[in-house]
């Protein structure tokens, strides 16, 4: 039977190469986290630095590798460690490991968690604070692919941000297997279609601690190959031919935004 320490909820973290970040990511994040009864997995995934070593180095932090390079095998990996090794959670936040995300935020995802949402999803580009360190393109085309989901579900998105929380059994629903630039698009369209309870919440954005910015803040031509990946995703989340696992139970059919 759960207990007041029983872990409510997983913070899932994809690394690939982030020596440089992720210590002061996972301090921080601990820091923000104490006294509320939760686990930290990081998926490391490819990595060909010290990115295991350093997440080891923190005392109760899952560490799972894999050496499939992508964001989506990174948090896979740490989701299947989570659930292998504790017992069920309530859901998963996924977080960034390059210190972009704010973990103050996780107080507002938790919030419209208590509400009875089964995904809660991070949104920047509401945010003109945000513009700066995301760069005017890339907000621009976050705002671009959220159209392309409503036009694929019929449910608006404004931003396709990684900071977002899913129930567990809706994760398990999803089956999600859009392993690189598709894993955060697979998700919204397919929790959309699945007539899930979805609420976009404002986040803050901030510039990475260091390293290489694999995403934000490149070039247009960068972008736009990204761009592209995400919108083939998208069509085959829509139209693939694979059903969900289960039958998921929609307690509160409708989405929303909080601002």
């Amino acid at each position: 039977m759960p207990t007041d320490t029983t872990p409510r909820f997983a913070v899932i973290i994809p690394a690939c190469d982030e020596e440089p970040c992720l210590g002061a990511v996972l301090d921080e994040l601990r820091a923000a986290l104490a006294g509320q009864p939760h686990l930290i997995a990081v998926g490391v995934n490819g990595s060909t630095d010290r990115t295991a070593e350093i997440a080891r180095a923190r005392p109760g932090v899952l560490v799972a590798e894999t050496s499939a390079r992508g964001y989506g095998h990174g948090c896979r990996a740490a989701v299947d460690l989570v659930e292998r090794e504790h017992p069920p959670v309530d859901g998963y936040i996924f977080f960034a490991a390059d210190g972009a995300n704010d973990p103050r935020d996780l107080a507002a995802l938790l919030a419209a968690r208590a509400r009875g949402a089964a995904m809660i999803l991070g949104c920047r580009t509401r945010l003109r604070a945000n513009w700066r360190p995301m760069n005017l393109q890339y907000v621009v085309a976050n705002r671009i692919l959220g159209t392309f989901c409503g036009g694929l579900t019929g449910r608006f998105f404004a931003d396709l941000g990684p900071l977002r929380f899913i129930e567990r059994d809706l994760f398990h629903a999803l089956r999600l297997r859009e392993w690189t630039m598709g894993w955060t698009i697979e998700a919204q369209v397919r929790a959309a279609r699945l007539g899930a309870w979805i609420v976009e919440v404002p986040v803050r954005e901030r510039e990475r601690i260091a390293g290489q910015q694999k995403v934000s803040r490149v070039s247009f031509g960068r972008t736009l190959s990204v761009g592209c990946k995400i919108l083939a995703a998208g069509f085959r989340a829509r139209f693939g031919d694979y059903a969900p696992s289960k039958k998921f139970e929609i307690r509160n059919p409708k989405s929303e935004t909080i601002f």
